[in-house]
């Protein structure tokens, strides 16, 4: 078959796939797809069919749910799980506040009370009722009014089996991701799926989470199960043809491994039409040995260099934007990379995970929107009061007196004023530099500056991006699940790192090796180390410390343009 017979069966088959999702009266259906094969795009053509109904989309992570937002919140209620659930639990009981670092609060009290509990979050995220461990978190939850992310999905699980009236029926539900989904999502999924038409997508190849008990079995349970229509989507028309074929290969490999059992069978093919100048610019992966850190990064700069005006262009373009450059790896690679490059290319961002922590000024927060929150009073307490008082306080609060009525006539003064000045602060009708004076007098200079940083922030500058510079983006395996980029550079591709252990390579491995590599719209570098500095052996050589990734051996040859061992005199 010629490349224009292809072209136009290929055009042809996928409009046919599309309309058989769109005619389908099936109210259950499910897509198993492949990265970059237009499953939001059929989420949008599936809305488009009813634009003012009842619709929802969902997913599990802020991140997607953003992704999602942009191209669905103008047919559809675009929301996480949580975020959804929470929504629900306040309309019903009124005042619920989303805190994350609940578990941190409870577990605390928990220990206060010595109640032995053990890990709150897989008890839920497993849905494991057995113990005390729900019901404790569920009673100093309500006595909090307050829920965080796992117990907001279970309450509203429990009420919809109690009442499934709480929640209107729905014209259609869409549930994006479902791969990396656990046994409370999954459960509150099926009491949602009684409540309107359901399309259900994911890709049993991209499970890239190894905690919160997430597993691709779920998505190929349901796809097996004959009680939802299945449909395919075969054509990938973000990465190149090596990216696909390599992909493919790679599956393979790792089945004939012995990994990813129970797999969903799927096509998987470069969308021609779409992709034909890039497959003939960048035929090739490219992979290299590197000696240290600061050679990668070298490295890296020639190949940023080299990207030309017009590439940078497209990855500007408007409402289409994504970053020119990601690279994905381990913390110890990206920390000294981002430091490096940042001091030349002013379009780069390190998106790390955010750490969570309870701050006093959340405390401070809650109490200005309410000066009887338990919660605000609780975290107050925790930074200001001595253990041994706040250990009688908490013991008294199983009984629901208020936590103020605990609390000493004196700290409560104090602190009211406090908070009242934090309230009026950026009021118009207020001099916010009198306010500081005044909170001066009562807090220390440390206190000050975090309620400074918190409630006075400091102006940003406005920051006017030079669209004629590339972006860059530095992010986790993880990190990068839902992105694409024009040129993906895959770094510490070493055994002992991706994978950890050539002897067990787990499926989330092999998923987040594949997952960043199908980030790649036109050209992916695999870049492994070459440290010369190991361990001798019997004879008293040196073994390498790092040897090049398993993952980049079960890419065929012809796919890899290999530039083999490189020292920083090699790259000029």
């Amino acid at each position: 078959m010629t490349k224009e017979e292809t072209i136009a069966a290929q055009k042809e088959e996928r409009g046919i796939l599309l309309k058989s999702i769109l005619e389908s009266k099936a109210p259950r259906k499910i897509i198993v797809a492949g990265a970059g094969t237009g499953k939001t795009y059929a989420f949008s053509e599936v809305l488009k069919l009813n634009p003012d109904g009842a619709n929802i989309a969902m997913t599990f992570i802020r991140l997607l749910r953003n992704d999602m937002a942009g191209s669905l919140s103008e047919y559809a209620e675009v929301r996480t799980f949580h975020e959804f659930c929470k929504k629900i639990l306040h309309e019903r009981r009124g005042g619920f506040i989303l805190y994350p670092e609940l578990t941190t609060v409870i577990r605390e009290d928990s220990e206060i009370l010595n109640v032995v509990c053990g890990n709150f979050d897989d008890k839920f995220q497993m849905l494991d009722e057995s113990g005390n461990e729900i019901s404790f978190y569920l009673n100093r939850g309500d006595y909090y009014n307050t829920v965080s992310f796992n117990d907001s999905v279970y309450r509203m699980w429990r009420e919809l089996q109690r009442d499934p009236e709480i929640l209107s029926n729905f014209d259609q539900i869409l549930i994006d991701e479902f791969q990396d989904f656990n046994p409370l999502e999954v459960a509150f999924i099926d009491e949602l799926e009684k409540k309107g038409n359901i399309l259900i997508v994911g890709d049993d190849d991209q499970a890239v989470y190894n905690s919160r008990f997430s597993t691709p079995h779920h998505l190929r349970e349901k796809y097996q199960s004959g009680l939802y229509v299945t449909f395919e989507l075969p054509f990938c028309s973000r990465c190149t043809e090596v990216i696909v074929n390599a992909t493919n290969e790679l599956l393979k490999a790792a089945q004939a491994n012995g990994n990813l059992k129970g797999r969903v069978p799927k096509r998987y093919e470069c969308f021609i039409e779409l992709k034909d100048a890039e497959n003939q610019k960048y035929p090739h992966i490219t992979t290299a040995q590197i000696t240290n850190v600061r050679t990668v990064i070298k490295f890296i700069r020639k190949k940023i260099i080299e990207i030309s005006a017009t590439e940078i262009a497209e990855s500007w373009t408007a409402g289409k934007e994504y970053p020119t450059i990601l690279i994905v790896g381990s913390r110890q690679y990206l920390n000294p990379i981002f430091k490096n490059l940042k001091e030349d290319f002013q379009n780069i961002t390190f998106k790390q995970a955010e750490k969570n922590e309870i701050k006093i000024c959340d405390g401070y927060g809650f109490l200005a929107e309410d000066l009887y929150s338990n919660l605000g009073w609780r975290i107050l307490i925790d930074f200001l009061i001595k253990d041994d008082e706040i250990k009688s306080i908490i013991e008294k609060t199983v009984d629901d007196i208020p936590i103020i009525d605990l609390l000493p006539k004196e700290f409560i003064e104090k602190q009211t004023k406090v908070i009242s000045m934090i309230a009026k602060l950026n009021n118009e009708d207020e001099d916010n530099n009198l306010l500081l004076a005044e909170l001066e007098k009562l807090v220390d200079i440390c206190l000050l500056a975090e309620i400074k940083a918190r409630f006075l922030p400091p102006e940003e500058p406005e920051i006017i991006q030079d669209k004629t510079q590339p972006s860059i983006l530095l992010t986790s395996y993880q990190g990068c699940k839902g992105m694409s980029a024009g040129f993906v550079f895959i770094i510490g591709a070493n055994n002992g790192i991706m994978p950890r252990d050539t002897s067990n390579i787990s499926d989330v491995e092999i998923c987040q090796f594949i997952v960043a590599l199908t980030r790649t719209r036109k050209k992916c570098y695999i870049l492994s180390e070459d440290w010369m500095y190991g361990p001798k052996d019997d004879r008293g050589k040196w073994i390498p410390k790092h040897t090049r990734s398993v993952f980049i051996d079960m890419i065929p040859r012809e796919y890899l343009e290999n530039l083999g061992h490189l020292k920083s005199e090699d790259i000029v």
